[in-house]
């Protein structure tokens, strides 16, 4: 037959073959493979959405945590005080002569331990009270009244009880302020005498504490809740409730607000529905030693709500893929057969691109790695990633030589494993891009090819992304929890050292001088007169002058690794490790010059012109047996004990120099009894 004839007769049997009985098993396919797409997409969407609730449940977590952990440290600096003060048998003594001769004018040494507590310590108001609940005397002028019904209670039972009793933070008439009370009993031996009440304004000390979020947030609050019968007290202000702190309670029917389920015993990450009826993602914590739990929480609608959408734009593209390929499956399957192979190749192509720009939108590409050839086969967006022309067969020596070089050998080691082991690869790690040098991270996936066992090859194919995006933002996150963490450690006013930061450092450097032997020094500088300065020039100048003492002090020191912190009030302190008593005056005598040389005027002090301080020094060797030519070696049963007693040493000295004509510095030497004082003559 002519060939002429042959092809009429194959179109007009295309054209006779009926289309019909393949229509409802193509819409059952369709809508198989539509079904199996979405359920697909629902399933990842699912698996991500779970990977960023993780994440943001940790982050909370995290913050919250961190301030559980700022408010019991601002409970135990306190119950350190009044046990202190407890212990204080001198204390104790003078205010049993001072009661036994009322109507003469208290001893100096009870006004200025109660001024201390209130200027260092940073109380409010300080009380010394009789067993009767009756007030005696406050700093700097005696006091009238009678202690209110709880406090008078908290009196009763630190008496009887023989230590410090804390008064949770309450609104009363007493003071124009939310307080926090510490009755602090004193006794003669085993006579009660009264006790010493301690007050804190919250409104200071302790809700700055709660206002850092390190996270721009329109709704996060972290608040202390307490229980209080049938009811839960929120201690703190809240940033959504304009009222007075402390006026808000909830009952305890209200079983799914956060709040109620700590007080039930709840702890950890819950989901539930706050004061304003909003649902949060809320961490539950309780502060160690207190009756209080922190309750730290963000709207569930500001957490998740971007997150979704962000999800579901991603996941549109592989869902609008595959409904594209569906249809086009429908619809050019019943074509002519001379048509179908070109159809396909045109589909395939489209494929392919729609493919591409999947992987550019989520900045994935794979690869393709032949162990016998030692090389890469790159998709375009992996070219892209590594920053080679598209195309190319990248060689195992070109991706070495990328490799970050403080990597390169942990980054070797995991592929070699992966492959000589046939196990599955999952790695992160830093590249320097061939194109412009700089320095990315990427993520790879890979896994073994066992099919190319069969033509005796080693081979592993996977994707590799881009996430140094993802790397920066964990990177701020972590600054921004660096940064919290130094505010705890930081005196605000003055910029050095606080308190805390002072107390970690003399633990470390204590246990370190342990175990090399050396001695380790101790200055406590008081600002001479400081009292009469604020009285004279106001607060705002005494800020000031305390700012500028404290530059003076930290650029008088000089060596690395001295600390200079701020005590409380005007009372600075100098940790000098590995420094001997001699050594330890003459930087004392160094620290005194550089007060000098600020010529600061002060006409309110008592024969002086301009602003002093007084230093006292003391050193201790912090070994089993002392070393000869030290002073003193110390031997506490902790490095706690031993720290507070080197600084009492240094107190002592400081007292010493105040009663020596101040503008000076005084070394602490033992004699076996009591400290006696050696001044150091100051530098002209």
């Amino acid at each position: 037959m002519p060939s002429s004839n042959v092809q009429p007769k194959h179109h007009a049997r295309w054209r006779a073959w009926p289309a019909t009985p393949l229509v409802a098993p193509l819409v059952l396919l369709a809508v198989l493979a539509l079904g199996l797409i979405l359920w697909g997409a629902n399933a990842l969407y699912q698996e991500r959405e779970q990977r960023q609730r993780h994440q943001i449940e940790r982050e909370l977590q995290a913050i919250s945590q961190l301030q559980a952990r700022s408010v019991a440290e601002w409970r135990e600096r306190r119950l350190s005080d009044a046990m202190a003060l407890t212990d204080d048998s001198l204390f104790a003594q003078a205010v049993a002569r001072w009661f036994a001769t009322l109507g003469q004018e208290p001893d100096t040494d009870i006004l200025g331990r109660l001024r201390t507590l209130q200027e260092r310590a940073r109380y409010t108001a300080v009380y010394l009270v009789d067993p009767e609940g009756a007030l005696r005397l406050t700093p700097g002028d005696s006091a009238q009244g009678r202690l209110h019904a709880p406090e008078l209670l908290a009196l009763h039972r630190a008496l009887s009880q023989a230590q410090p009793i804390m008064l949770e933070p309450r609104q009363d008439n007493f003071f124009a302020f939310p307080f926090f009370g510490l009755m602090v009993p004193l006794f003669d031996g085993i006579t009660p005498l009264g006790a010493v009440w301690l007050v804190s304004d919250v409104r200071t000390s302790l809700y700055p504490l709660l206002e850092q979020w390190p996270t721009p947030s329109r709704s996060a609050e972290s608040a202390i809740v307490q229980r209080d019968g049938n009811e839960v007290r929120f201690v703190s202000p809240l940033r959504h409730y304009n009222d007075a702190p402390q006026s808000l309670r909830l009952p305890m029917s209200h079983s799914d607000d956060p709040a109620v389920q700590a007080a039930t015993g709840v702890r950890g990450i819950i989901y539930g529905r706050d004061y304003r009826g909003q649902d949060v993602l809320a961490m539950v914590s309780a502060v160690p030693d207190s009756p209080w739990f922190m309750v730290s929480k963000i709207d569930v609608a500001e957490a998740f709500t971007d997150m979704r959408v962000r999800e579901w734009l991603t996941l549109s593209l592989p869902i609008s893929l595959g409904l594209l390929i569906v249809g086009s499956f429908a619809v050019f399957w019943q074509r002519r057969a001379w048509r179908r192979e070109r159809a396909l190749k045109t589909d395939l192509q489209r494929n392919m691109r729609w493919l591409e720009s999947a992987q550019k939108a989520a900045a994935v590409g794979y690869f393709a790695y032949d162990a016998a050839e030692k090389s890469f086969f790159m998709s375009g967006m992996a070219c892209t990633i590594f920053g080679v022309p598209q195309g190319t067969f990248l060689s195992l020596r070109q991706w070495m030589d990328m490799l970050h070089p403080d990597e390169r050998a942990k980054t070797l080691d995991v592929h070699t494993r992966a492959i000589t082991e046939r196990t599955a690869l999952r790695t992160q790690y830093r590249i320097r891009r061939t194109s412009d040098r700089h320095v990315r991270w990427v993520e790879v996936w890979a896994e073994y090819d066992g099919n190319s066992e069969q033509s005796g090859q080693v081979r592993m194919i996977g994707t590799v992304q881009d996430i140094t995006d993802r790397k920066q933002a964990e990177e701020k996150l972590a600054s921004y929890r660096a940064a919290l963490e130094a505010q705890v450690r930081q005196d605000p006013l003055t910029q050095v050292a606080n308190r805390l930061a002072l107390d970690e450092t003399v633990a470390t450097e204590w246990t370190r001088a342990m175990r090399s032997g050396a001695p380790l020094s101790v200055l406590m500088i008081d600002v001479d007169h400081f009292k009469a300065y604020n009285d004279h020039y106001g607060h705002v100048a005494g800020d000031l002058c305390l700012q500028r003492v404290a530059q003076a002090l930290s650029l008088a020191v000089g060596r690395v690794g001295d600390m200079v912190a701020r005590y409380g009030g005007e009372e600075f302190a100098v940790l000098l490790p590995d420094t001997a008593i001699r050594q330890a005056t003459v930087i004392g005598q160094r620290l005194c010059e550089a007060v000098r040389a600020l010529n600061i005027e002060h006409l309110a002090a008592h024969g002086r012109l301009q602003l002093t301080v007084s230093i006292g020094a003391a050193t201790a060797l912090p070994a089993f047996t002392a070393a000869p030519g030290l002073l003193h070696a110390i031997h506490p049963a902790s490095a706690r004990d031993a720290a507070r007693h080197l600084f009492e040493q240094a107190d002592s000295a400081l007292y010493g120099a105040k009663q020596s004509g101040r503008d000076q510095v005084v070394a602490f030497t033992p004699d076996g009894q009591a400290p006696t004082f050696a001044p150091v003559p100051s530098a002209p």
